[in-house]
């Protein structure tokens, strides 16, 4: 029971359940552009999606962190970096798909992580064509 109380824990706890709401919202945002806008391809522009060109992939990063964190553990740790190495580089090619494809504004920004005073900007957007 005093894992359940500890700081890594809680904060843990926090992120993931933070990251699953992202996560899960923007997911939901993506599957009803069709039913709003027709077929095809359609960029969101509400929630995150304002500031983030992929949102959905930052709320599993966030999940991941967390799960990372609330378990303190090497298997958590290479697993949030696993999912990074693979969702990064997507975020990266939607973001250049959104640039080429839309007459619509995208976003600045392709993936931003800021937790408490840990911060970790990743604004590649500034060195795509």
């Amino acid at each position: 029971m005093d894992w359940l109380s500890s700081p890594a824990f809680i904060i843990g706890i926090c992120i993931f359940i933070s990251g699953l709401y992202i996560n899960i919202r923007s997911d939901y945002i993506l599957i009803n552009l069709r039913k709003e806008k027709g077929p095809g391809y359609h960029i969101a522009n509400s929630f995150l999606f304002k500031q983030l060109s992929s949102p959905n992939y930052f709320g599993e990063l966030l999940e991941w962190m967390g799960w990372a964190i609330l378990t303190f553990s090497l298997s958590g740790f290479i697993f949030f970096l696993w999912t990074f190495a693979n969702l990064f580089p997507r975020a990266i090619a939607n973001h250049k798909w959104y640039k080429k494809s839309s007459n619509e504004v995208t976003p600045g920004i392709v993936l931003a992580i800021s937790i408490n005073s840990f911060e970790a900007n990743f604004n590649v957007s500034k060195f795509l064509p």
